[in-house]
């Protein structure tokens, strides 16, 4: 009888202790972050993580990481399938001296949602979002700011596509607001709906490699150089209902054989050129837009 007794506790104990280790080990599908967390926890609501990383560690794929309070969370790389919600609380992200505020990386065919977020990149954070895998990405009600390279940086460099929809955001202070470059088979795609993109020292929306397609419509392009570039081909850009006001050069301008831009109802206001048209380049007009005034040059249109 006592030596049964002793296996008896021996085994309760190793149960107690698997089930010690078990919940520490096992990713939740829904976990927090907050100003005053800490990443040793678990991420719980009750105790939340300090970082962005620290709680997409502790998320299982397919999970949400919500704010329970403004704060600094820090830059993160994803690359798994997940939603950081942000949107009753700002979430911040400081890049300074980083290459991203965030990094969707290393494997593909991911959907990344992402939800009331500021980046802020301190004036030597090179992008704010960057998307360098075929992935399936949404971007809502972020601003991203002082940032030396891109707002979203979409780079694909492999066989694939990413569509990157960007809806009620902000990008401002960067050298190019919206830049898609492609490479090796890759194929990116671009909505942007709602979007302010101003102040940028390049391109507020800019298409540099083939096999790029940007819709953008509802939206505000001001006092950059260029509002939407076509640099390669073959490249595609929709325009429809946006204000396309106070660039240095031009507000769309197209490189020359394989860029196509078809538009509609849109505004063109103080551009030094309203477009500008390459060699071979395909300008269609619904006949709706209004161009700047005496002393800027609209551009050969054709009526579609």
């Amino acid at each position: 009888m006592k030596k049964t007794a002793v296996s008896a506790t021996l085994l309760g104990g190793i149960i107690a202790a698997m089930l010690s280790i078990a919940p520490a080990s096992a990713q939740a599908t829904r976990t927090w972050v907050s100003g005053v967390g800490d990443d040793v926890n678990p991420c719980s609501r009750t105790a939340p993580c300090k970082t962005f990383a620290g709680a997409i560690s502790k998320t299982a794929a397919n999970g949400k990481i919500n704010c329970l309070d403004p704060g600094g969370f820090g830059v993160v790389t994803i690359t798994k399938s997940i939603e950081i919600d942000c949107f009753a609380f700002p979430g911040g992200i400081l890049s300074a001296g980083s290459p991203g505020g965030i990094n969707i990386s290393t494997t593909p065919n991911i959907t990344v949602v992402l939800r009331g977020i500021e980046i802020h990149g301190a004036g030597t954070g090179t992008h704010g979002v960057r998307v360098l895998i075929p992935a399936n990405v949404t971007i809502e009600k972020c601003f991203i700011t002082a940032i030396t390279g891109n707002g979203v940086d979409i780079n694909i460099s492999t066989a694939g596509g990413a569509t990157v929809t960007m809806f009620d955001s902000t990008i401002t202070q960067a050298s190019k607001g919206v830049a898609m470059t492609t490479s090796n088979g890759g194929v990116a795609v671009a909505h942007i709906r709602n979007a302010q993109i101003h102040r940028v020292t390049s391109n507020a929306v800019s298409l540099d490699g083939p096999n790029t397609t940007a819709t953008i419509s509802q939206s505000l392009l001001a006092s950059n150089n260029v509002g939407i570039n076509l640099s390669s081909s073959p490249t595609v850009a929709t325009v429809v209902k946006s204000v396309l006001s106070n660039h240095t050069s031009t507000g769309i301008n197209l490189g020359g054989a394989g860029t196509t831009v078809r538009m509609t109802d849109n505004l063109f206001s103080n551009n030094a050129n309203s477009t500008t048209v390459g060699p071979g380049g395909t300008l269609l007009s619904g006949g709706d837009n209004k161009l700047d005034a005496a002393g800027a040059t609209p551009g050969p249109m054709v009526t579609q």
